[in-house]
């Protein structure tokens, strides 16, 4: 009592503090639920969707209290189960930002929440969840896994230059080229329907099934997430929201209707790699574009004085570790990677 007292706070004036947040959080977590379902669509507009493997394709991804069994551990620099609980991944289906985000993004146009979904809970969105599209129809278990170990583990590369995911037509994420060039973005993943759970190493001994992927130590891999486009404002926004137009032929620009129908084969996202349109984030493009993605972790020492420390040197100090002066323990070169 001293202590309020010195504070000049009143028992009533530290109940209406209380109160208030408490209005707060509600507002920002509960009310987009509600709000959003007056314009959630059952149906996702064809201007939403984009390449990749699509819900009900795949049906093997299992959950992260599974990984458990084997990846907990009380080491405490590499515990991997808990480090994935704490992190962003972990908690994407649940931060009560983005769902608010959802509900605007839903009032701006009906059924966009569905790309939001497809990146914060794969899992639920594979299984076919995704709608409505407010999330109504995710479960509990949609939300709290958010970006779950098999969501990474996987996936393969779009390109199909190494393990081959399921991609069906039209849905295919590269451009079907001689190579094929992918596309890294907005969570457009080629998911494997193999039970093998796909990682870097060649001499994992794990207890469950797996394989080497080069994939998993490509800068692209960060890629097929951390770069966001508006598949939508990429197709019907003057300039396709970005600062080059798109080339004619390569995009439709007409809102579907059952009057006037389109096709989605006509559609931005099914012509165009994803940093071509719709700029929303471009975090991956950004770092690939930057000279740290072409740079050896075995060349730290060439860094400038003020890039070795923090994340940089973090990096270089587990890399170390391998005994190969920052590349891999097979020799393979390593970047810094995201």
């Amino acid at each position: 009592m001293v202590f309020f007292s010195m504070l000049d706070i009143s028992k009533s004036n530290i109940f209406w503090t209380v109160a208030r947040h408490v209005f707060i959080w509600i507002t920002v977590a509960i009310v987009p639920f509600f709000s959003s379902t007056i314009n959630a669509a059952v149906t996702v507009p064809i201007e939403v969707q984009m390449p990749g493997t699509q819900p009900g394709e795949v049906g093997n991804l299992e959950s992260p209290d599974k990984c458990d069994n084997c990846h907990q551990s009380s080491d405490p620099v590499v515990n991997i189960a808990h480090d994935w609980r704490g992190s962003m991944m972990s908690h994407a289906g649940r931060d009560p930002i983005f769902w608010a985000t959802v509900a605007i993004a839903e009032q701006d146009f009906d059924g966009s929440g569905d790309l939001c979904i497809r990146c914060h809970t794969m899992g639920g969105w594979l299984a076919g969840r995704s709608t409505p599209t407010d999330g109504s129809a995710l479960t509990q278990a949609d939300a709290a896994e958010g970006v779950s170990c098999d969501t990474c583990h996987k996936m393969t590369n779009p390109d199909n230059s190494e393990h081959i995911g399921v991609q069906n037509v039209p849905f295919i994420a590269n451009d079907g080229g001689s190579p094929a060039e992918g596309h890294y973005g907005s969570s457009q993943l080629s998911i494997s329907n193999d039970n093998a759970k796909l990682g870097p190493y060649a001499d994992a001994v794990p207890k469950h099934q797996w394989d080497e992927s080069q994939f998993h130590r490509s800068v692209d891999f960060c890629g097929s997430c951390h770069d966001v486009s508006n598949p939508v404002v990429g197709d019907l926004a003057p300039n396709n929201g970005a600062q080059q137009v798109l080339e004619p032929g390569t995009f439709n620009g007409l809102l579907d209707t059952i009057i006037n129908p389109q096709s989605i084969e006509t559609k931005a996202a099914f012509n165009n790699p994803p940093y071509k349109y719709g700029v929303v984030e471009r975090t991956f493009s950004e770092y690939k574009a930057g000279l740290l993605s072409q740079t050896l972790v075995s060349d730290y020492d060439a860094l400038p004085g003020d890039l070795k420390a923090g994340a940089i040197l973090n990096a270089y100090t587990a890399a170390s570790l391998a005994g190969n002066g920052g590349d891999y323990e097979d020799g393979s070169a390593r970047y810094f990677s995201c």
